[in-house]
């Protein structure tokens, strides 16, 4: 469909594409959502990634909330990294028992560089 337009004394002429009603989703129906999404994996599937917290963000760690042997649970804080004059507190990826922390306060960290393991 061609339309033609005025703005402020100018004219367009618009090329305008409708959609079939067969493409169109009506309004009142949601789209169908996969079954895995906003379901947390069965228990005992879990790969070795699951295992490394990693941080999301660049910045510097202000503290570190775990040391090896410690036991923690999914989201519990591990370190807290600030960046850009704000303090984000990373959470455990998984329950388990810290293994290793690679970091310490006052050190520079990168995104996707480790800060702990996890057994």
């Amino acid at each position: 469909m061609r339309l033609r337009i005025n703005v402020e004394g100018a004219t367009y002429d618009v090329q305008v594409d409708i959609l079939p009603e067969a493409a169109a989703v009506p309004s009142d129906e949601e789209p169908e959502m996969p079954a895995a999404v906003g379901h947390p994996p069965p228990a005992g599937d879990t790969i070795p990634g699951d295992k490394i917290c990693r941080s999301p963000i660049a910045g510097a760690v202000v503290s570190v909330s775990v040391a090896p042997g410690l036991r923690v649970r999914r989201d519990d804080p591990v370190v807290t990294i600030e960046a850009m004059k704000m303090q984000t507190a990373i959470g455990a990826p998984m329950g388990g028992i810290v293994e290793e922390v690679s970091v310490k306060p006052g050190d520079s960290v990168k995104p996707g560089q480790i800060l702990c393991k996890l057994v």
